[in-house]
């Protein structure tokens, strides 16, 4: 007979196969904790992408160099280092192209976003507008905003760049993100179609934005007063060009004139191209082609080229002296205007002390004294220069004074009256312009101890905005000064850069998105970038 079927129903799962339970339990309790380490890796390695590609465009190297270079290397040293745990690892990391390009687009909306943010809880801003041509002949207009100067727009021109192409692109952009209402100022390098009294940008952006005033960036005008010069010392500035393009231009030439420089054991071994739109190009050629005159001059006697002769000349050498004396001291002024987070009070205050050092140095000149030129300082020391040649040196540093008071003249100085802004606490009472209010409102910051903690600790325009909410008269008439870009310093800046980004090897791509990650100082909020994004492993 068959055995007798056991009813199991009364007994509790527990009692059943506790063994079997406990294995289970065990798995999925592995599963979960391998899940866990699975996502947590795969997020980090998201974030990781955005960090690398972050730095890829502030380096501005092509997007395949994350796969191609940083990633490989990457593993190499984990694996040398660390082991193949870390190896495997890293390689979740997605790094192709296409990914970093991706990942810089998100992270410049995201920068974008945040600029907007900025710029929009500030009553007043101000622009610095600059364009120029790529390596591949596509024009582009770059903006920066005041404040943060941070870059708000990079532009491409498709057809023109007339003034009116110049606003048509830079008004699609400010009508859909900001208020024309609120701009107070636009700096330009003074370029016809920017400056256009009928149809250039700042003339239609006065159209549109009434309170707002057009700025001459102050390096730029000090550019072109250094370029006027007597004929006297024009002619030695067109034979060093000359010198510099008869050994420059021929491959030969250089490399015999660099062998000789070895053989003479001077501090340098070539000659530097002159480039009038550099800004410091001219006292840098001059100067080195000054500490070479003697090589020069063997090498060109042996070339028997007529250009020998000059460097026997001793008053065309002490011209040269004097030159570059004189462009070495305009070059320090030129970067003592260049540089970040700078007002039209401390630029007006270097380019006033240089117009006073002119005077000074013309007169001392006429008393034949000129010790505060070195390199001519040292040339009148072996030998005497005649009266003339001090008139001439007079004569130019009187036509420099009088060009420097047409680009920067003294009546129209904004520092005057407004001495108040840039201290508001060293002066007691404002200015006759100033309304009552106006007056009572600075007589209260003045006498305000945590507001002068607080000037002491930030910089101008910054103050002036925090101070807006409790005196807003005499912050907006402040701010209303401070805002105006005095250069376009910034603007070159950005063009250097995209002069790095897109080379000759990569000049088809958009470059505005890997511009705003390269220069602008926002740090990209990691966190929510991460957050919008499913992570998953490279592949």
């Amino acid at each position: 007979p068959s055995p007798p079927e056991l009813d199991y129903s009364r007994l509790a799962p527990r009692d059943v196969m506790p063994e079997v339970r406990g294995e289970r339990e065990d798995s999925r309790s592995s599963q979960k904790k391998f899940i866990r380490a699975t996502t947590s890796i795969k997020e980090n390695a998201l974030r990781a992408s955005y960090l690398v590609a972050n730095r890829i465009a502030k380096a501005k190297k092509p997007f395949t160099i994350g796969e191609e270079l940083i990633l490989p290397s990457t593993k190499d040293i984990c694996r040398e280092l660390l082991g193949e745990a870390a190896v495997e690892k890293v390689s979740h990391v997605p790094l192709t192209a296409s990914t970093v390009t991706r990942r810089i687009e998100e992270i410049a909306e995201d920068i974008e976003a945040q600029l907007l943010e900025r710029i929009n809880t500030s009553p007043w801003y101000a622009l610095q507008v600059d364009e120029s041509t790529d390596i591949s002949n596509k024009a582009l207009l770059l903006v920066y905003e005041d404040v943060h100067e941070d870059l708000l727009c990079a532009l491409s021109l498709p057809t023109n760049t007339t003034g009116a192409e110049l606003f048509k692109s830079l008004d699609g952009y400010i009508s859909g993100k900001l208020k024309w209402s609120f701009c107070v100022s636009i700096c330009t390098d003074g370029a016809a179609a920017m400056t256009g009294r009928l149809s250039g940008l700042t003339a239609r952006i006065k159209e549109v934005a009434p309170e707002s005033e057009s700025t001459h960036c102050i390096i730029h005008r000090e550019m072109l007063a250094s370029r006027k010069m007597s004929p006297e010392f024009n002619s030695v500035l067109m034979d060093v060009i000359k010198v510099i393009n008869h050994i420059k231009a021929h491959a030969l030439n250089s490399r015999l004139f660099e062998q000789l420089c070895e053989e003479m054991d001077t501090e340098y071994r070539c000659l530097l191209l002159y480039t009038e739109i550099r800004w410091l190009s001219r006292g840098k050629s001059l100067t080195r082609v000054f500490q070479l005159r003697e090589p020069l001059q063997r090498f060109l006697s042996e070339k028997k080229s007529p250009l020998a002769a000059h460097f026997s000349d001793k008053v065309w050498v002490a011209k040269l002296a004097y030159l570059c004396d004189i462009f070495s001291l305009l070059n320090e002024l030129n970067l003592g205007l260049q540089g970040k987070m700078t007002t039209v009070f401390k630029l007006s205050d270097k380019v006033a002390a240089f117009k006073a050092k002119l005077e000074l140095w013309g007169w001392r000149v006429n008393r034949g004294i000129l010790d505060m030129f070195q390199t001519l300082a040292g040339i009148v020391g072996e030998t005497e220069l005649e009266h003339s040649f001090c008139q001439l040196v007079h004569d130019h540093l009187s036509l420099l004074l009088k060009v420097f008071e047409r680009y920067f003249p003294t009546t129209k100085d904004p520092r005057t009256g407004k001495e108040w802004i840039r201290n508001p606490f060293a002066n007691k009472s404002g200015e006759s312009s100033m309304s009552m209010q106006e007056e009572e409102q600075l007589l209260e910051i003045a006498n305000d101890g945590g507001l002068k903690t607080m000037f002491e600790t930030t910089t101008l325009p910054v103050f002036w905005i925090k101070v807006m909410a409790e005196y807003p008269e005499i912050a907006t008439t402040a701010l209303k000064s401070l805002l105006p870009f005095p250069t376009t310093y910034l603007c070159e800046a950005g063009f250097s850069a995209v002069t790095a980004t897109k080379t000759k090897h990569r000049n088809k791509r958009d470059i505005s998105n890997t511009l705003r990650v390269s220069l602008s100082a926002i740090t990209p909020r990691w966190n929510r970038l991460v957050a919008k994004k499913q992570a998953q492993g490279s592949h």
